[in-house]
């Protein structure tokens, strides 16, 4: 017979019944606790099959083949990304931030300049599009000026595509 407190290690009681004779306890899982900081995620999130890092020849490696699945993380593994597909994506936004940069030679956007046009690429109901904006963004590639933009964005789109998981859209376009 299992430890009692075994059994009660990730679970909470629920419920309590009781008739003459019985008692019926009905457990239901503990609520995960959330961290508040990175050493306590490591402590609640053990490494699993699927976390990936990027390796110094940008190629994409696998956790489990540096540690044992369910091996503790350290507070070193903050390279670690949760599967292959976030690793590719994180890449590729590495790839398109150098990019912008070459694109936009020394300019970079003033946002508390309403009288500076600028020019995002972003997503829009699962759609890639040249948006201008003359303050606050939510996109890493801005651009000086649409013909930028737009080169910027046909010439590289099949990364931006990668960044779609990023923004929490799913394949089809939805959030």
């Amino acid at each position: 017979m299992n430890n009692l407190n075994d059994i009660l290690k990730d679970r909470t009681i629920s419920e309590i019944n009781t008739d003459e004779n019985t008692i019926v306890i009905h457990l239901k899982p503990k609520a995960k606790s959330l961290p508040t900081f990175w050493e306590e995620f490591c402590a609640l999130n053990p490494l699993t099959s699927n976390d990936c890092f990027i390796t110094s020849d940008s190629s994409i490696g696998s956790a489990h083949v540096l540690k044992s699945h369910g091996a503790r993380r350290t507070r070193s593994d903050k390279n670690l990304l949760p599967n292959f597909e976030t690793a590719e994506a994180v890449l590729a936004l590495c790839q398109l931030i150098q990019l912008r940069n070459c694109y936009n030679g020394d300019w970079v956007p003033n946002w508390k300049d309403c009288d500076e046009i600028k020019y995002v690429i972003q997503f829009e109901e699962g759609e890639i599009e040249c948006t201008r904006r003359e303050f606050i963004s939510s996109s890493p590639l801005y651009f000086k000026s649409k013909e930028l933009c737009d080169e910027f964005l046909h010439n590289f789109r099949d990364l931006i595509e990668k960044l779609k998981l990023l923004y929490g859209i799913k394949e089809g376009g939805a959030k």
